[in-house]
């Protein structure tokens, strides 16, 4: 067992106890005494880009399945069970992990372990309850095709990870997910559900020696199984030159459009450094240059954004905006114009002052709430970056320089390798593209009928 309790600015950093169970499995605490409150969080260390070729959703559709019946207590015992308890259960497969999470009074706790470990150790997977969950998740996927700003996300991913484990929708699609079996559920199940490749969390008003003794009397029966293989690693596709993708669909006035590349891995030593170039490009509201030029000077939008998302390998960053339809060129036109002079001439002084500050305010509201706290530990965890990263970070952005900033942004933000993706009535702007890139167009009808 080990124990951390660091402070860094004035900021009281969690601190983190540790135990392995005889099986294998992690169990970590962080007490919390502000409110009577209790989170517990089983991280299984796959997610999405687990899922076999051709089935996309597998994960995500087999954590929902683990909460829809086990041995002891079918789906609505347990939704009854988790309301009585004024509890929330919730589960989600992200990229390079799945989650399964109670929420509820730090009294339940064990109550709340015991649900858990009940879904975890003896799944039903119920014929009755599989079928109605792909009817639901299919009439979602039909859903969301009519939202173009998800078309557009989705298209998006596709463009720059195909062909990788990260190339394909977390929640599927209506053909994969009309493929699924049963079997492909309890296969995700099998292999990765077990003590090795997993790790319990438990954060909040909690007594940890309690909790070490109460996980090892329920989970100590989980499967030991083999440790998380290190994942082969792969290269997002190269593209020769820059790629523009569009969605053509008549019946929209607006257009959707996406434009990034492949970016950074979250264990890099740019990741920081990433992150406050990324304020200042786009992350930074109000305050950032594509936002300043394309919705302050120009008036061509309500609002743009970049975001980025480290990952296990290199993730996604991407440029988010929106514009009437023939707005569309000038808009891609003025963000290759801002993000080209951000390579070409870095962050000014002002800049990169005002995203520090940033960052160095909003650090101690990372650790304000339950939730916040797990978010945090879980990433140390899944990423292998070590408790000491939180203790660094602040020191790492104070003395952070324009010349490493600008070198950051020179390697990392590639302009002339953007996909660029666009929903929207190709009539009005298609004829102008061919100036950005190679011209693929799609009508959404055939992407729909392709889907489905």
């Amino acid at each position: 067992m080990s124990e951390q309790k660091p402070e860094v600015n004035s900021v009281e950093l969690p601190m983190v106890e540790e135990r392995t169970l005889d099986n294998g499995l992690r169990v970590l605490t962080v007490k919390d005494r502000k409110l009577p409150l209790v989170n517990l969080v089983l991280m299984i260390e796959k997610g999405a880009e687990a899922d076999e070729q051709g089935k996309s959703g597998q994960a995500d559709l087999a954590l929902e399945m683990l909460t829809l019946g086990t041995q002891r207590w079918a789906s609505e015992e347990i939704a009854l069970k988790v309301d009585s308890l004024g509890a929330r259960l919730g589960f989600s497969s992200a990229w390079d992990s799945s989650f399964i999470e109670l929420e509820g009074l730090s009294e339940d706790v064990c109550s709340l372990l015991d649900i858990l470990s009940d879904m975890v150790l003896h799944p039903m997977f119920p014929r009755s309850e599989f079928d109605q969950l792909k009817e639901r998740r299919i009439a979602g996927l039909i859903q969301d095709m009519d939202e173009s700003e998800i078309v557009a996300d989705i298209q998006f991913v596709q463009s720059i990870f195909e062909g990788t484990p990260y190339g394909h929708p977390r929640h599927g699609t209506i053909d994969s997910v009309r493929r699924l079996s049963l079997a492909d559920l309890e296969g995700f199940h099998d292999r990765y559900v077990v003590a090795r490749r997993c790790l319990l969390l438990v954060v909040g008003d909690i007594d940890s020696e309690e909790i070490f003794e109460t996980a090892e009397a329920l989970l100590g029966p989980l499967k030991r199984g083999s440790a998380t293989p290190r994942q082969k690693s792969f290269s997002p596709p190269k593209r020769p030159h820059r790629m523009v993708r569009i969605i053509h669909r008549s019946d929209l006035t607006q257009s959707q459009i996406r434009m990034g590349h492949p970016c950074i891995q979250r264990t890099s030593p740019d990741h920081d450094v990433f992150q406050v170039a990324n304020y200042i490009l786009g992350g930074g509201g109000f305050s950032s240059r594509l936002m300043e030029k394309i919705r302050s000077q120009k008036g061509y939008t309500y609002g743009i954004s970049s975001h980025f998302k480290g990952r296990e390998h290199p993730g996604p960053f991407v440029i988010s905006t929106f514009t009437a339809n023939q707005n569309v060129p000038a808009v891609v036109r003025e963000v290759l114009e801002v993000l080209d002079a951000f390579v070409t001439e870095g962050p000014t002084p002002k800049e990169l002052e005002e995203a520090k500050n940033f960052y160095l305010g909003s650090f101690p509201f990372r650790f304000e709430t339950l939730p916040k706290i797990v978010r945090e530990v879980l990433e140390m965890e899944r990423y292998g970056l070590g408790r000491e990263c939180l203790i660094e970070y602040p020191r790492r952005i104070s003395q952070m320089t324009q010349a490493e900033v600008q070198r950051v942004v020179q390697r990392r933000f590639v302009p002339d390798d953007l996909a660029v993706v666009i929903v929207g009535n190709a009539d009005s702007f298609s004829e102008s593209m061919h100036t950005f890139g190679a011209v693929e167009t799609v009508d959404f009808r055939t992407l729909v009928g392709h889907q489905a």
